[in-house]
Formats: structure tokens, C-alpha cells, sequence
């Protein structure tokens, strides 16, 4: 059953099919009339001279935003290329919020907004993120559903095909499982990473902290296991230590907020509470879903003996906690 189950899981994250629109590969690409967030006209039309990818996305979902920053890496990458990339995001959604996040990460790919949904209906949108490439004479070449972990070797590989660089069977030999060993590593990292956050959920601490460092041992470079080990040793009072776990996610990602959010916590733990509000603020400022980085200042600004101050940041993280859950929300001091 163990075996079925990570295989399953291996095809889910690795599998070069795409199941993320109703359009098939190979048909034309409906055209689309939408408005850009700065109020200008944008037609999908058939462009002879560019290759066209469209990215889907919405503020609230963190996979959008890896799927924005991973193509970016690939534009740029490819910068001499002749592909142009359009995200496009729901009327719903807000446009302060789209500027920000993109202004923050600095990604440079222009907005339109989907205001009736259309283009979310003709295209048949089926997952957050969707990206769609579009050759030059304007087929649907592939379509990647969310944010897998094989996403710029699929944003790659399908754009060099969709400019006429490589041919179908160069494509295969670059995707085809067959010719790349599976990542026992990783697959062995989520396992433990899982367990441990099942672990969590009991709020049985230590032994997630144990099978959390056993996903680190095997897959060093996984964010995410640094900053719930992080979080583990706050819950556990290990000041030092959760400094450790931080400090080394920033080094892997400057720019994580959840990252600066427990480093903050850990600061705030430690007494040191100028440079905790120092750092938690740049996180707050820069993060959508700030919550619990404000229940922290708040906390700082507590002890501080800032009372006004504080009661304004355990507002604010009271109010977003109505709209949003607090992320990581299963080890969160605000549930």
C-alpha cells in the first residue's frame, strides 16, 4: 500500500500530462478580450513572431505565486527568446493586492483581469494555478495545473518546443521519467515531512520535530521543513535552536515571510524585541496573509510595554484571522 501510495504521489508531481483545462493540446486557443490592471485593451490573437504563455492565478494561493516566480526564472533564462508571459488573475480578486505581490517579488509580467470569468469558462480552468502555452501559430501546446515540482523543466521544455527548437521526441527524452532517476530523496523528505505535520496536528511536538529533522537529513534544500522545524522549537522553547531553523530558510529563500515570521517569533522569545520588530514588520509589510507575524508583534510591542501599539497588531491579526487561516495554521499560537 506504502509503495502505491508514493507512486501515485510521483505521478501526481512529475507526470508531464496536463489535465489543467478543458482545451486538449493541439487545438486552436480560443481568443480572449480582457482589460489589463492599468486599464488597457489586451487581445489573445495569433502572434507569428512570439510564442504566448498565460498563468491563471489568485492572490491567496502560495503555489500561484512559486508558479510566477519559477517562470519568471525560466523569461529569464530564455530572455533572447521570443515568448511573451500575460498573468491574468479573477475581477474578484483585489488589484491592490496583485500589484503588490508582484511589486514585492518583483515580477515583471503584465496583468489583465478575467471581470465575467470568460476566459476562466472558455478555457475551462480547473486548478489555481493554470499556465498555458500557446505556439506561434496560436495551438494550445501544453497546459501545467498548479505548481508541480517539475514545473520549469515542463515550462521549459514545452516552451523550446512551442518555438520550433526542439521536436516531440527531444521533448520526451527530456521529460520521460524512464531516462532520470526518481527522487528517492525526496519522496523520503515528503514522507517524513507529512508525518511530521500529523504529528503536529496532535500537537505531539517532539516526535514531529523528530521526523522533521529526518526530512531535512534526507532533502537539505526543502524549505518548507526548515521553517516547520523552526516553528517546532518555538512551540518547544528552543529559542537557539529555532534561530538555527530560520536563519537557515532565509538562506535558502531571502525572501520567505513565513521564514522572517518565526525568525521574528524567535527574537520576540529571546528578548530581543527592537530587532524583532524590526524584522517582523518588513514581513507584515510584504506579506498577504500576515496574521500571525502580527499576533508576534503584538507580543513584542506587549512586552515593550507598548500597550496601544500592541493592541493595534493583536487587532489586525484578529481581523485577518477572520478572512484567512494562519499559515503554517496547524502549529499556529493564534488558533
Amino acid at each position: 500500500m506504502i509503495i502505491t501510495a508514493l507512486a501515485f504521489v510521483f505521478l501526481i508531481l512529475f507526470s508531464p500530462v496536463s489535465y489543467a483545462i478543458s482545451i486538449p493540446a493541439g487545438e486552436a486557443a480560443p481568443d480572449a478580450n480582457l482589460t489589463s490592471i492599468d486599464g488597457k485593451r489586451f487581445t489573445l490573437n495569433k502572434d507569428e513572431e512570439k510564442a504566448t504563455v498565460l498563468i491563471y492565478w489568485r492572490t491567496e494561493h502560495k503555489r500561484s505565486l512559486l508558479a510566477l516566480k519559477d517562470a519568471k526564472k525560466v523569461q529569464d533564462k530564455l530572455k533572447s527568446k521570443d515568448v511573451r508571459i500575460i498573468s491574468i488573475v479573477a475581477g474578484s480578486d483585489n488589484q491592490d493586492l496583485v500589484k503588490s505581490i508582484l511589486s514585492e517579488n518583483k515580477i515583471p509580467f503584465p496583468v489583465v483581469v478575467d471581470y465575467e470569468r470568460k476566459f476562466y469558462s472558455d478555457y475551462g480552468i480547473r486548478v489555481y494555478p493554470t499556465t498555458i502555452i500557446i505556439d506561434k501559430q496560436g495551438i494550445i501546446a501544453h497546459s501545467i495545473p498548479s505548481h508541480p515540482l517539475s514545473y520549469k523543466k515542463l515550462f521549459e521544455g514545452h516552451i523550446k518546443k512551442a518555438l520550433g527548437e526542439i521536436d516531440e521526441s527531444k521533448l520526451n527524452e527530456m521529460l520521460s521519467p524512464q531516462n532520470k532517476e526518481i527522487d528517492k530523496t525526496m519522496l523520503e523528505a515528503l514522507r517524513q515531512y507529512n508525518l511530521a505535520m500529523k504529528f503536529t496536528k496532535s500537537e505531539m511536538f517532539e516526535l514531529a520535530a523528530d521526523s522533521v529533522k529526518k526530512a531535512i537529513a534526507a532533502k537539505p534544500d526543502m524549505l518548507k521543513s526548515h521553517i516547520l522545524l523552526g516553528f517546532l522549537f518555538l512551540e518547544l522553547n528552543e529559542s537557539d535552536n529555532a534561530l538555527g531553523a530560520f536563519n537557515k530558510a532565509l538562506e535558502l529563500d531571502p525572501d520567505s515571510n513565513d521564514a522572517k515570521t518565526g525568525l521574528g517569533g524567535a527574537l520576540v522569545m529571546k528578548g530581543k524585541l527592537d530587532k524583532a520588530i524590526e524584522i517582523l514588520n518588513g514581513a507584515a509589510n510584504a506579506n498577504p496573509y500576515a496574521q500571525l507575524t502580527y499576533y508576534e508583534l503584538g507580543k513584542a510591542y506587549e512586552l515593550k510595554g507598548e500597550k496601544d501599539k500592541s493592541l493595534e497588531m493583536y487587532k489586525k491579526a484578529v481581523e485577518k484571522i477572520i478572512h484567512k487561516q494562519i499559515l503554517p495554521s496547524s502549529i499556529s499560537k493564534c488558533k
